[in-house]
């Protein structure tokens, strides 16, 4: 049996000890450390051996993969969620439970060491969208996350509310409809995840990078690490084209729906 891990002060420094070590790929495990998103989740809540953090479809474990409920704490991962980069052991472990519904799937981290305002700032510039891009506010996030038009999930912060306080968001008008999204996925104290979305019947059109540049832009005026975490080869060339530069590509795990 696990337990549910309230994010108190002394449990918050316990996560952070037994998840030191683990690959900070994304901005998951600082969320959930600093209390801002997401849960936890141990094998015993007196003297944790094993953990296992989640926001959205993102899993991570650490602590010992060889305890008594490392297997039913993994039996918690569900379908159609990813492993991502966790302390030794548990990819293994997780492989021995899923076998083939268990698929590999490769992600690319990149630095934002390389971003330049100055050039973030001309490719806003010489963008035919740049007039179309307008800030999220409380009341656009939920009308936004009320519909279907454009992913723009909304799950791990309280409401709408705390999306405009605590978050940073973009949407692309055309003809006063919105055909795209730039936004903060994740908020800590660090900085945010990227997540950008168009609509299908407008991509290749440029409105990603103004989306993109928006957003960076604002992340840097406010001194945010703006994390990006690539899963497809558009997403790689496009940070790229906004000037981050690549750091390394690792393995997560996809897990299938079993048959």
């Amino acid at each position: 049996m696990c337990y549910e891990l309230e994010l108190t002060k002394i449990n918050r420094i316990k996560l952070a000890d037994a998840f030191r070590t683990v690959p900070r790929v994304d901005m998951s495990i600082p969320c959930i450390v600093e209390g801002q998103m997401g849960q936890a989740f141990v094998d015993d809540l007196a003297q944790p051996t094993s953990y296992h953090v989640v926001i959205g479809p993102f899993h991570y474990f650490a602590g010992s993969s060889d305890a008594p409920q490392a297997q039913t704490m993994m039996a918690d991962f569900p379908a159609y969620n990813l492993l991502m980069p966790s302390a030794p052991g548990w990819a293994e472990l997780a492989r021995q439970q899923f076998g083939d519904a268990l698929q590999t799937n490769m992600r690319h981290s990149f630095s934002s060491d390389s971003l330049s305002t100055d050039h973030l700032n001309q490719m806003l510039n010489d963008s035919s969208f740049k007039g179309k891009i307008v800030a999220l506010n409380a009341t656009a996030a939920s009308q936004l996350s009320a519909t279907s038009q454009l992913y723009f999930d909304l799950a791990d912060f309280d409401s709408a509310e705390d999306f405009a306080a605590r978050g940073l968001g973009f949407v692309a008008l055309v003809e006063e409809q919105p055909v795209g999204i730039a936004y903060s996925s994740l908020v800590c104290s660090q900085g945010i995840e990227i997540s950008i979305f168009v609509d299908e019947t407008h991509r290749r059109q440029g409105i990603a990078t103004a989306l993109g540049a928006s957003l960076l832009l604002a992340c840097l005026t406010r001194g945010l690490h703006p994390n990006w975490d690539a899963a497809n080869p558009e997403s790689v060339k496009l940070a790229t084209k906004l000037g981050y530069s690549s750091l390394d590509s690792y393995e997560a795990y996809f897990h299938t729906q079993k048959l």
